[in-house]
């Protein structure tokens, strides 16, 4: 699926505001820079994820303290890849208190 995406994007985003486009352009209207850090946790541990520190990947950059992504290929994968929209699901068991 590739989608056209407007010329005046920042040529890169981080989590925050990756996850603003995300809500933009309506892949995910729920989007948050929590969500989006989670999101590509689970999509590192699935193998889809097309940023990181490996050869094969595409690595982040850094702004000051915050990683960076090339927006387009992030606006792709998210596209490609949306999130659940349903949250992460129902517990399996109940959950237990730490204390």
């Amino acid at each position: 699926m590739t989608r056209s995406w407007p010329d005046d994007l920042p040529p890169y985003v981080t989590f925050a505001t990756g996850a603003e486009l995300l809500r933009r352009f309506g892949i995910d209207p729920n989007a948050d820079a929590q969500s989006v850090r989670y999101l590509a946790r689970k999509h590192t541990e699935e193998g889809i994820w097309p940023f990181g520190d490996s050869d094969d990947l595409m690595p982040y950059g850094r702004i000051a303290n915050a990683r960076t992504m090339e927006t387009g290929m992030f606006l792709e994968h998210c596209a490609k890849h949306p999130p659940n929209p349903y949250g992460r699901g129902q517990d399996r068991r109940p959950r237990r208190s730490p204390w």
